[in-house]
């Protein structure tokens, strides 16, 4: 064995180690070819008044694209979709409309350990289109919605407010132009919201006088998504996001405290047999006569509406008789409502505008915006003003015609 590995040595060594240059040449010569998936795409360069449609904040673009690299065997078959990206030096391009040609130059290694630029031989793609467009600078509404209007055990919902917003968004003039008219929209989780929580509001409210109680929104729910950012959630920008509430209406039966003023309707129809020289009011159990006027004198209550509402309307309800024979009906129809209620609306806007702008409760640019909701919001407990005899029942009158009277039973 010694013999065989001292005889000619030299020789035997110069073999190995031409065997050994030869295999690496021919290893690193062997040649291969992979597709490349989802490889990702990086801008870099691009004109300050131009973007692209797609492109995210940190350079890169939504699309990714598939390479099909050839190249050594042995980086070939190492390649995986993370270990490399694409970088297009925008400055280069001089068109809107840009067939992007990605070669070796566009290539760069993620992985430390695989060198694309000795080993990669050619790179084919399909067609990819880069699309320069024009920056836009814009106010997108935001609309604001509630998932659910089921409040917490005690509470109503009554709104949102501000009822919009607006995010100021930059990006490729189109993506804008579409959010514009299509607008961005926030969903307020109002199950997020506990009794406990309102509760601990009413205590502090209820101080100021208020039974509709404002849950602030946190900062944290104050988030849109943008599509053309990759959906990206992004804080809202409007300077008018720091007031964004959902108000609430504690529910209470709360006492009117007062007689009604009673009136009877007669129709014209029956006017020749039902009018005020034929048939009128008189004193019952529910009604008593004081200067000439009759006054329904029952206890009273009303429900689901605030008690601002119900400071504004006292002394302006009244219960409406509806004369009608005793052909058409049994017993006759009545109802509750308001006398000259815009000129009440008027009243209660003003009252809580002024109330609000005490509390700073917010800027002047909101007070027009305010004063809306506020007009739609007297509107709503108008038309489900209720009258109640006690908490849980409401009121049942009985008006009938006796002879030549009304009596209310």
């Amino acid at each position: 064995m010694s013999g065989f590995f001292l005889r000619n040595w030299q020789r035997k060594l110069l073999s190995f180690i031409t065997a050994i240059v030869l295999w690496l040449y021919v290893n690193h010569s062997i040649t291969d070819t992979k597709t490349i998936p989802n490889v990702p795409i990086k801008i870099i360069n691009l004109p300050s008044d131009k973007t692209i449609a797609g492109l995210l904040p940190n350079g890169m673009l939504k699309k990714r694209i598939s390479l099909i690299l050839s190249g050594s065997r042995e980086v070939i078959q190492e390649l995986e979709p993370g270990d490399l990206e694409v970088v297009i030096d925008a400055s280069s391009i001089d068109h809107d409309s840009w067939i992007a040609r990605i070669g070796k130059k566009n290539l760069v290694s993620l992985n430390p350990a695989i060198d694309l630029a000795h080993h990669i031989t050619q790179v084919q793609h399909n067609d990819f289109v880069i699309n320069l467009t024009p920056i836009m600078t814009a106010d997108v509404p935001i609309r604001i919605m509630v998932n659910s209007q089921n409040a917490p055990e005690g509470y109503e919902f009554l709104d949102v407010w501000p009822e919009t917003l607006f995010q100021t968004l930059t990006g490729p003039a189109e993506e804008i132009q579409r959010l514009k008219l299509k607008g961005l929209k926030l969903v307020l989780d109002l199950n997020k919201i506990t009794k406990q929580d309102l509760d601990g509001l009413t205590l502090v409210q209820k101080n100021q006088g208020k039974d509709e109680v404002s849950f602030l929104i946190p900062p944290e729910w104050k988030k849109v998504m943008i599509g053309f950012r990759n959906n990206v959630l992004e804080e809202i920008n409007d300077p008018e996001a720091e007031f964004l509430q959902v108000e609430f209406l504690k529910k209470d039966a709360l006492a009117l405290e007062k007689d009604l003023p009673l009136r009877v309707f007669y129709p014209l129809e029956y006017s020749n047999l039902i009018n005020p020289s034929t048939y009128s009011l008189v004193k019952s159990a529910k009604v008593d006569i004081v200067n000439d006027l009759p006054l329904l004198t029952v206890p009273l209550y009303v429900k689901d509406v605030s008690r601002q509402f119900l400071e504004v309307i006292r002394n302006y309800l009244e219960v409406v008789l509806i004369a009608s024979p005793r052909t058409e009906r049994d017993v006759l129809e009545w109802s509750s409502g308001l006398v000259d209620p815009k000129a009440l609306e008027n009243t209660y806007v003003a009252f809580m505008l002024s109330n609000s702008a005490r509390q700073n409760f917010q800027p002047p640019s909101l007070s027009k915006k305010r004063e809306q909701l506020l007009r739609n919001r007297f509107k709503r407990y108008r038309d489900r003003l209720t009258l109640w005899s006690t908490p849980t029942q409401r009121l049942n009158l009985e008006p009938v015609l006796g002879d030549h009277e009304i009596i209310v039973k």
